[in-house]
């Protein structure tokens, strides 16, 4: 079972109460509880988790406890603020330092501040203060260590989902759109599409279009992991057909709440079954009426598509459980 520890809020350098510490965990990592990918991501890895919105305030008090409490390595998940402060000081106190990327080259050339994150780690593997680095998008490891940097390829696990009771949103068909409306995860495009199908769509945040009807779309902002999850097994169907991924949670979220979830070929999510991954997929990631038409094909499926998707997943699961043990060895 993951244990989650302490969330501590930004600020000047603190000190740690007794008892907050994990203690005996040879493995210990850290995410920011607000990055719901990253965090859903981190919890399934399996280790123990702190979650913290700035590692920079608690970084000293914490290493110097972790290595009394008998950690011997702490994995840094997405490298949240404070992140560099706490692994030079993890290593000054003998903990082993190590660093999980949860981007996309495309990001890296588009977003503020991700290939720098990238950029900051490999100094320190080069300072010796990390000792290594993996990647869960598929070929990133591969690139890097063919540009003179060694890294590890790792793969997201199934996450953990607690007893959920799915939403009931009424009569009428529902799809559902729970990404950012942020360049790259293509919400415009995908509740265009739920329109072709005649559907009503729901989504986190609704998209600055004021063309989109109103009376179509339910906006439910940002909501707690249960709720979010409540909603998520409460469509017919969810679309996470984004113009770029990493290795997405939420497909699998939806697939293990028994809903389908078409996708982008942009991850390794059934690539170890290609008829299947052509059911539940779609190439033409901006074209509207070709995910409708793919995603009526995957809802009237859904009775063979989500213990075939559960399978393809669980296999994967297997190898990413090998993969991060390794990793973390």
């Amino acid at each position: 079972m993951v244990r989650v520890w302490r969330r501590i809020k930004t600020g000047p350098p603190v000190e740690l109460a007794d008892g907050l510490i994990p203690k005996g965990e040879r493995v210990v990592q850290f995410c920011h509880p607000q990055w719901r990918g990253v965090r859903t991501a981190t919890h399934a890895f399996g280790s123990s988790v702190v979650e913290l919105a700035d590692l920079a305030p608690p970084a000293r008090d914490l290493a110097t406890r972790l290595a009394s409490a008998g950690t011997e390595r702490i994995v840094i998940q997405g490298w949240p603020p404070g992140a560099e402060a706490l692994a030079r000081h993890a290593h000054r106190a003998g903990l082993a330092v190590a660093v999980v990327s949860h981007a996309s080259l495309a990001q890296h050339g588009t977003d503020a501040g991700e290939a720098e994150r990238v950029s900051e780690v490999l100094d320190l593997i080069g300072e010796g203060i990390v000792d290594r680095i993996g990647f869960v998008k598929r070929g990133l490891a591969e690139a890097f260590t063919a540009m003179g940097h060694p890294a590890h390829p790792l793969t997201n696990r199934l996450p953990h989902l607690p007893a959920v009771k799915p939403n009931d949103f009424g009569p009428g068909d529902h799809v559902g759109v729970f990404v950012h409306p942020y360049w790259r995860k293509n919400v415009t495009t995908q509740i265009a599409a739920a329109m072709i199908l005649g559907a009503t769509a729901h989504v986190m945040h609704r998209p600055a279009v004021r063309y989109l009807p109103h009376n179509r779309i339910v906006e439910h902002g940002e909501l707690p992991r249960e709720r979010f999850l409540a909603a998520l097994a409460g469509v017919d169907i969810n679309l996470h057909v984004t113009l770029s991924e990493c290795h997405p949670m939420t497909p699998m979220e939806s697939y293990l709440l028994a809903v389908p979830c078409l996708i982008s070929r942009t991850s390794s999510l059934f690539s170890d079954d290609p008829e299947f991954l052509a059911l539940t997929s779609v190439v033409e990631i901006d074209d509207p009426q070709r995910i409708a038409e793919t995603a009526k094909v995957l809802a009237e499926a859904r009775q063979d598509a989500v213990p075939r998707a559960v399978a393809s997943l669980r296999r994967m699961d297997t190898a990413a459980a090998g993969a991060w043990a390794a990793f973390v060895s």
